[in-house]
């Protein structure tokens, strides 16, 4: 895969083109503003081995990731736009190899034009995931990080800082959110973005789920593709936007009762989490 535009290399270009759509719809949204959300997805099974990818500089971690070793991960580039993702994937997104082991990576793929490239500085949190994926023989490869608005506001309601408290609420007041995310949403407290504490703390967060809410920050979901990820946030920001539609309507919504909810979990058992 030489450096340039990869209209030949079909594997990438289809984890592109459906990075392209999400990003569209993220910004469509109101998700994304300026550079805000990354997404990554884990390609080593669709690009293979880059020629002379030895002779790129390495880039050591603060800690090592075993579970990535050898591994090829597509992550989009620090400050890349979504809106400009949309329409040009391939000039905001970069393809990195990591090292025997998992201490170290390198770029195999830069892009379009781009004299370097930098992963996202979000990247801590995308490495734990991944790692948390392939301890637990996920079929997941793909992560999208975004900010969606109404789910966002959630996490400065002290009442609903509690995960148990937080998915009762989400569930009771739309049945979608029942069927579509049955493992509820992992809550997050809130650390430094970009950290390695934040990277840490995303990665537990995601060994028994497939959504979550970082408090006063963000989402992020998993997928077997972009797509897939995607319909999670938007399912349960659908939730919260309704949640507070009824508040700002001045009441506090009757919601689903627990016997209800369980009708729906009998009626819809759901995948387990991947």
């Amino acid at each position: 895969m030489a450096h340039g535009r990869v209209e030949d290399d079909t594997g990438l270009w289809r984890v592109l083109a459906e990075a392209s759509d999400v990003a569209g719809l993220l910004w469509s949204r109101g998700w994304a503003e300026r550079n805000a959300g990354n997404l990554s997805c884990d390609v080593t099974e669709t690009v293979q081995a880059v020629e002379g990818a030895g002779a790129q500089e390495l880039r050591h971690l603060p800690r090592a990731v075993p579970e990535l070793s050898g591994r090829r991960l597509l992550v989009t580039a620090a400050g890349s736009r979504m809106r400009d993702l949309a329409s040009e994937p391939d000039r905001g997104c970069g393809v990195v190899e990591f090292t025997s082991g998992g201490s170290a990576y390198r770029v195999v793929w830069a892009g379009v034009g781009a004299a370097a490239f930098s992963p996202t500085s979000e990247l801590p949190a995308h490495l734990a995931i991944h790692a948390a994926l392939r301890r637990r023989d996920s079929t997941h490869r793909a992560i999208v990080h975004t900010h969606p608005v109404e789910l966002l506001a959630l996490s400065h309601d002290r009442r609903l800082l509690d995960e148990a408290r937080l998915n009762a609420a989400l569930w009771a007041v739309h049945p979608e959110a029942v069927v579509v995310v049955p493992a509820g949403v992992a809550l997050v407290p809130y650390a430094l973005p970009g950290s390695q504490e934040q990277g840490a703390a995303a990665g537990a967060a995601m060994e028994g789920h497939e959504v979550a809410l970082w408090e006063k920050h963000g989402s992020v979901a998993t997928g077997t593709g972009f797509a897939e990820a995607f319909d999670l946030i938007d399912t349960v920001n659908s939730a919260a936007r309704l949640l507070l539609l009824c508040r700002a309507a001045g009441y506090e919504p009757e919601g689903l009762s627990p016997s209800q909810v369980a009708d729906l979990r009998r009626a819809y058992p759901g995948p387990a989490v991947r």
